[in-house]
């Protein structure tokens, strides 16, 4: 009987560490007509797809009446799911093959490529200014 408390006590133990453990908090980068807030979350997002690693990020557009607009984009190691809302209605979803940052003289594009779904084609998701200009 003192085995089969001791077993007991031990599940129960990890059971609560299990469930105690926060989920990983998803990045958001915030476009406010172009102010934008944490680019580097773009960025890690990028870098991550471009290592074939796991990664979720949240780019949130606010519309000239203040509608919010989300995409969620996920890599699941393979392709980039896109999944699109504004103001919590949904609108489209679709996968792209990469993500593609082009910086020329005077801006850095992020472009979803090779998108296929509800849009067809490349997605351009965000165009900034260089920081050097």
């Amino acid at each position: 009987m003192l085995i089969i408390k001791k077993v007991f006590t031990l599940l129960l133990c990890f059971a609560l560490v299990g469930c105690s453990q926060e989920p990983k908090k998803v990045e958001e980068v915030i476009n406010n007509h172009n102010d934008i807030q944490n680019l580097g979350g773009l960025d890690r997002f990028v870098k991550n797809v471009e290592n074939q690693n796991e990664a979720k990020v949240k780019y949130i557009q606010y519309g000239i009446e203040g509608q919010r607009g989300v995409m969620t984009l996920t890599f699941d190691g393979v392709q980039v799911n896109v999944s699109h809302s504004v103001d919590g209605d949904f609108v489209s979803e679709y996968n792209c093959k990469k993500v593609i940052v082009e910086t020329e003289e005077e801006t850095q594009k992020y472009i979803l490529s090779e998108c296929t779904g509800n849009f067809i084609g490349d997605f351009e998701l965000l165009s900034i200014q260089n920081k050097f200009n």
